[in-house]
This record gives C-alpha cells, structure tokens and sequence, in this order.
C-alpha cells in the first residue's frame, strides 16, 4: 500500500527506513539522529506528497519531497526537492520504488509544484520524467595564487548553521541566480549529505558584510562551499588561511558559475572541473508548465527587453507532452495564457524544463533533445532561454 506518511503515525518506520539505507556514513543511529534533528522532522519536509510503500506496519519504500522556492532569473518557482529514495534491502528489484516514485510525483503536480529536482544515480529516474538538470563543477587554485595582503576586515570564526542574517545577505546575493533556494530551508542545521564545519563572518558599521563557510580537507586542501560579500576580501581571507594552515590547494565547490568569486579565479591561474551526467546528479522533472511560464512572466519580459528582439510581436507556443502554453508577446511585455494557433512554436518532451532553466545553450539543449521548432522559436529562444549554469548550493539540498 502506498501512502502519505502520517507525522505521527509513520515517522518512526519512515525514519528507521532512511536510517538503515543511508547508514554508511553517519552509521544507523546517526542517520536515524539526522533525520530527527535536522533532515526531516523540523525541517521543510512534506509530508502531504511524500510517499511510503507500507507492507503491515513497515515502510519498505519512501520517496521524500522537500518544499521550497526555486529561483530562475529573477522569478521564483515552486520546487520539490526529492530526497531519501529508499527501498529496504529485502524487497529490492521487484518494481516497488517505481510504484512509490510515480505516486509522489503525481502528488506534487496536483499539489501545485512547479518543478522536481533530485540528486541521484544515473540510469534510474528519466522512467519518471527527470532529465539532467546541469552539470557540477568544482574549482581549484593552488594557495599561492591567492592574495597574499591581509584582510581590511576582522574574520570571525563561528559555527555554521541556519541563522537569519545569513539567509538575509545570501538571498539578495543570489537573488538572480537559477537554481539557487530562497532561504530559509533548513532551520536547525544544515542538511546531512555536505560538511562545512568552519564558517567566518566580518561586518561592515555594525552589520554582517561577509561570510564564507568551509571545511579542511586532509591537511592541505581548504574548500570552501559557499561565500556571501565582497570577492576580493573572501580570496584575501583564504589566503590568509592557507597561509595559516599550510595548505597548498582551495577548491571552491558548489558556488554558482557566474558568481564574482568564480570570475575572479577565471582570469587568474586556476583549475575547472566539469562533471557532465547524462542522466545522474542533478535531474530536474517539469511538472507544470504553464505555471513556470505564468511565473516567468517578469523575467522573460526583462531579458527580451534587453535583447535585439526587443520590438518583437507575436505568439509563441510552448509545449511539453503533457502541457502547453501561449506566450503572448507585445510592447516588450511577455504575457503566458492558454495554448492557441500560432506559426511559432517549440515542442518537445521531458527536456522542455532544460530550457526554462538554462541547462545549456538553447540551440544545444533544442537538438539533443530533439525540439520541433517553427518560425521565428529558435530566435526567440536565444533571448528567453540563455544559458544560466543553473546551481544549488550545498547547504540547501535534500
């Protein structure tokens, strides 16, 4: 029988579940601790479109979904984080997973999601809709490219964990980034899959100005997950660091493509690692359509504005093999209603979402996913659909 899980009811079977299958870092009472402290109790865990395969009174399955606000550009959308895909070993390899996946993801589009995003093993999840949602990448400098002035500010070292001054300066750092969280997500500590137990904070008059939170790896990498303030006093601050520690090499992980960190190591001597998956780590299923497009509206009507198509008027459609929608475009307005006749066009399948959210360059993302465009679409989708380097920080995932 596949259900919501009930909080009161179901929390022990789900959680003992999650704790034998994810035990091989934490251990089984770590994990199980997790889950009770941080990862699903207090945190933005929905229990309403969650789903658990119940044998008697055992959960043998879960499928968990993560409530929050995803951004694209400057819009935000709703996003189910789906997270602890768990089948008990004694009932593996009898289609069981599959049953619990596809009742969840049919709960999150009637729910009123807009978008699912995992982190997962490859081969297994485009049977439910999801295709590759970006590739991760990593950077790498040796210490002595760093700065080597001290810091114009006082570092103070703290304890990572969700406060609100930090979620305040990261949401107006990131405001634009596509697929950044809105924060708060999780509010007693950070999820369990990504260490970063070292954090440092300076203010500027009184107030946090910077952050930067990190962990040591072995004794001479530093790596440093995420950063809010300026760049050129974080790099300054990790020198110093570096210096303090001896360590010859910082990696910078998880922080988003465009941020001014990252620009700053591209013009100097650094390494940049790419990991493409065809259909593992990041995937992304697109569950309502029009509604992304409806809350796009502002972004899309921005980026055509800015564009040389800026005078443009017309209809384009958009459809996926479930949905479609009408983008009604005049005046430099974007405006998404219902689907109507229109020589403009773009259809596709699952990888539409690839589109929405940047995953690459539109004409690259058009023909390996096999997109029938008419018109003036493949023009119109140079403007509203650039690639974004799409991006979740660590702190946030599921």
């Amino acid at each position: 029988m596949i259900v919501a899980p009930d909080r009161r009811k179901h929390a022990d079977t789900t959680i003992d579940l999650l704790a034998k299958v994810f035990s091989g870092g934490p251990g089984y009472y770590g994990m199980r601790d997790w889950c009770r402290e941080v990862y699903v109790m207090p945190a933005h865990y929905d229990w309403s479109v969650s789903r658990i395969g119940m044998i008697g009174d055992k959960a043998v399955t879960h499928w968990g979904v993560w409530d929050y606000q995803m951004r694209i550009g400057t819009a935000q959308v709703r996003a189910g984080g789906v997270g602890g895909a768990a089948t008990d070993r004694d009932f593996r390899k009898q289609g069981l997973m599959g049953q619990t996946a596809r009742a969840s993801v049919e709960a999150m589009r009637v729910e009123g999601y807009d978008v699912s995003l995992l982190f997962g093993i490859d081969d297994f999840y485009h049977r439910f809709g999801y295709v590759r949602a970006w590739s991760e990448t990593a950077f790498a400098a040796n210490a002595w490219e760093l700065p080597k002035e001290k810091p114009t500010v006082r570092a103070i070292g703290f304890k990572p964990r969700p406060q609100r001054d930090l979620a305040d300066l990261y949401n107006r750092t990131y405001a634009t980034t596509t697929g950044a969280a809105v924060r708060p997500t999780y509010t007693r500590k950070h999820n369990p899959w990504f260490d970063l137990p070292m954090g440092y904070r300076w203010n500027e008059n009184g107030k946090l100005a910077g952050y930067v939170l990190l962990n040591r790896r072995g004794s001479h990498t530093i790596t440093c997950g995420e950063y809010c303030g300026d760049a050129d006093e974080t790099l300054r601050i990790l020198g110093m660091l570096a210096r303090k520690w001896s360590c010859q090499e910082i990696r910078f992980d998880g922080l988003p493509y465009h941020c001014e960190l990252l620009r700053r190591l591209r013009w100097g001597t650094c390494r940049m690692e790419v990991n493409n998956r065809k259909n593992g780590a990041a995937v992304m299923a697109l569950l309502n359509l029009p509604s992304v497009l409806k809350k796009m509206e502002g972004e899309l009507s921005r980026r055509l504005r800015g564009s040389w198509l800026a005078d443009w008027q017309g209809d384009l459609l958009i459809a996926d093999t479930r949905d479609a929608a009408m983008l009604s475009i005049a005046d430099g307005r974007v405006r998404a209603g219902e689907r109507g006749a229109t020589k403009h066009a773009i259809r596709g399948g699952d990888e539409i979402v690839q589109l929405l959210i940047g995953t690459a360059e539109p004409a690259e993302v058009t023909e390996a996913g096999r997109m029938r465009l008419s018109g003036d679409a493949g023009k119109l989708a140079e403007v509203f659909f650039p690639e974004q380097h799409p991006m979740l920080g660590h702190p946030d995932r599921f």
